[in-house]
């Protein structure tokens, strides 16, 4: 897949974030994928950037991180320009992950019944 494809299927993901509510003013925490080519000036340019880079687990492409604001003029610009800085460097970008800001509240947890109940075998 060519690199600018990736900036056609950002579309989809922003669509999740837009249909769970997401405000896409909030800058929140991303992180993109590359593989093969030049690791080490790609690094380079991405932290002028201002990016975080470090290794994949098995050292076969990197991660680059920052708090962004994700939405269509991101998607745009910003992941534009990311694709094409990676064609410079012949690396493949293999895509973005974001956090949701706006998840769903986690169910209460249970509430452990005591030590009383465990004698007595009732509940309080």
């Amino acid at each position: 897949m060519a690199n600018r494809d990736q900036i056609e299927l950002a579309k989809e993901t922003l669509n999740v974030f837009a249909d769970r509510g997401e405000d896409f003013g909030d800058a929140r925490h991303v992180l993109h994928f590359m593989d093969g080519g030049n690791f080490e000036a790609l690094g380079a340019s991405l932290r002028e950037l201002g990016y975080a880079v470090k290794p994949t687990v098995n050292a076969d492409g990197i991660i680059a991180e920052r708090h962004e604001a994700i939405g269509e003029e991101w998607r745009t610009t910003t992941l534009a320009a990311l694709c094409d800085l990676c064609d410079s460097y012949g690396v493949e970008y293999d895509g973005w992950e974001a956090a949701m800001m706006r998840q769903p509240p986690a169910p209460e947890p249970s509430k452990p019944i005591g030590f009383f109940p465990k004698i007595f075998g009732k509940k309080k």
